[in-house]
């Protein structure tokens, strides 16, 4: 079996695990109102990989998953670094299956956006912005469960860069992106932007939907289909109601 195949079946095994263990969630089954994503958009799915670790069989699958992913498709990575907060166990996962050592981003409070990430690194001290040792010349991949606009990763790898350049190390850098779950909702082409490669076990819309229609209701695999074509038209409060009233129907 090619990497292509097996990479698939990783997807597909990890997709129907989520969605089984309610950690793929959904406005029709969990939450009538949704989800408001980190990047500000609302969202009637949301993929709640921070109780991965409750999990011990699925964490030692992310582990090992993640570990071909890096292996296969970034075999110049010599270190992780844990997004926090859900990509933190995840890195430490794939970090221990792969044998690479691991650090992990420090959670800064109202941090969303470049411009918040300098507001608060001025008051922060000589507290590390990420914890963990470096070397020079590491090749680095910042590592998290699910992708949507990139917002977050942007941060996290100026949080890495300004702390590689703190210690001195100015030959070191991040080159990808590793997540579980790519989105596929401008990612790939924002990491292009920043020279980064973007890795993921799953793409949702061109892979993960088929997956998604042999395990979930039918209409919840429509409904995510056709947000992930047109996020935008789902940000419109009466569609957003529309689908509250549908889910709350169902559950009687």
């Amino acid at each position: 079996m090619g990497w292509k195949e097996r990479k698939q079946e990783l997807g597909r095994e990890l997709l129907k695990r989520f969605y089984e263990n309610g950690l793929l969630r959904t406005w029709l089954r969990d939450q009538p109102d949704g989800w408001e994503l980190v990047s500000g958009i609302w969202s009637p799915f949301y993929i709640q990989a921070r109780l991965v670790p409750s999990h011990p069989g699925l964490m030692e699958f992310i582990g090992k998953a993640m570990a071909e992913l890096l292996r296969e498709e970034a075999p110049d990575v010599n270190r992780v670094v844990g997004l926090a907060a859900a990509g933190v166990p995840i890195a430490v996962a794939a970090g221990m299956s792969a044998g690479l050592p691991v650090c992990y981003t420090r959670k800064l409070p109202g941090v969303r956006s470049l411009e918040d990430l300098a507001r608060v690194s001025r008051n922060y001290g000589e507290h590390s912005l990420v914890e963990g040792i470096f070397a020079p010349g590491d090749r680095i991949a910042l590592v998290d469960d699910v992708v949507a606009r990139f917002t977050s990763k942007v941060v996290g790898a100026r949080q890495v860069e300004m702390e590689l350049a703190h210690r001195g190390l100015t030959d070191a850098r991040v080159v990808a992106v590793a997540v579980l779950i790519d989105r596929e909702q401008g990612t790939r082409e924002a990491a292009e932007a920043l020279g980064l490669r973007l890795l993921s076990l799953l793409r949702l819309r061109s892979e993960g939907l088929g997956f998604l229609r042999e395990v979930a209701d039918p209409r919840e695999a429509e409904v995510i289909s056709a947000y992930l074509e047109n996020d935008t038209a789902f940000q419109s409060p009466e569609v957003r109601e529309d689908l509250a009233r549908e889910a709350r129907a169902r559950r009687g």
